[in-house]
């Protein structure tokens, strides 16, 4: 072989092995941002004024039947909602959660607010009656 000839082949080596790395820059940015997207998750949309009413009005109606004795009913209702619904609901009455809480505990925030409310209502009640 000649020295033209080796020449030709290393210049043919130098462009396969450009391809190859392209190739592999061309995979890996795909993957990166495949994996990426993933990952991340959609930031909830903020609640709307009527979604803070229509929870609030709700949470209302749940602590009534609560109050009542009822809470096994509650708790079962509660337990039907989906963790990003139930965390809306805790949100719009104002429950310190975020995307992060699991559904037990977003559960657990619920229920001390009940107890939390039924204790201000008969802390009231009582200094009431007894000025």
């Amino acid at each position: 072989m000649t020295n033209d000839d080796f020449t030709t082949e290393l210049h043919a080596l130098h462009e396969k092995v450009d391809r190859a790395l392209t190739l592999l820059e061309d995979l890996k940015s795909a993957r990166g941002s495949r994996s990426g997207s993933k990952r991340r998750r959609e930031k909830p949309l903020p609640l709307t004024a009527g979604e803070i009413k229509e929870h609030q009005a709700t949470f209302s109606d749940l602590y009534s039947r609560w109050m009542e004795g009822r809470e096994l009913e509650v708790q079962n209702e509660l337990e039907r909602l989906d963790v990003e619904g139930l965390r809306r609901f805790a949100d719009a009455n104002n429950l310190n959660v975020t995307s992060k809480i699991a559904k037990d505990k977003v559960l657990q925030l619920i229920g001390a607010r009940f107890r939390e409310k039924r204790q201000l209502h008969r802390g009231s009640s009582s200094k009431s009656n007894g000025a």
